[in-house]
């Protein structure tokens, strides 16, 4: 059985493209956070991981029914010669289409211990109102 899931209507743009914004074919695709989304009843909650990321390399924005969310994440190693190498560095970017039920004016952001937390209100429904035959 198929549930319904409205959230799925973000569609993540971002698995055709690569860190560049170039098609994913023409070249390797970097790093790309981990995503959460959830529905409230009058919002949508997307939650991406972006450890050792701070908040001045984090930029979100929104065009044509698109979220964008781009960073980057800097690892110093000073001069130490490396034996592992497991943790992504370098640029990422995620793309999400918006579906026409959010009010894309109001959306919000902030970081807390390594999550982006993005608040995407939906539009006001209309309500159905009576009109008086005079």
């Amino acid at each position: 059985m198929n549930s319904y899931l409205p959230f799925t209507l973000f569609g993540d743009l971002s698995r055709n493209f690569d860190s560049r914004g170039e098609p994913a074919e023409k070249a390797r695709r970097a790093w790309a956070p981990a995503v959460d989304i959830s529905e409230a009843g009058d919002a949508y909650l997307l939650s991406m991981d972006v450890p050792g990321i701070s908040r001045e390399a984090i930029e979100v924005s929104v065009d044509g029914g698109v979220l964008t969310v781009k960073g980057e994440r800097t690892i110093d190693y000073a001069d130490a010669k490396l034996a592992v190498n497991e943790r992504w560095q370098g640029e990422f970017v995620r793309r999400f289409s918006l579906p026409d039920t959010v009010d894309q004016e109001k959306i919000a952001a902030k970081v807390e211990n390594g999550v982006l937390a993005l608040h995407i209100p939906k539009l006001a429904a209309a309500e159905p109102r009576r009109i008086t035959v005079q």
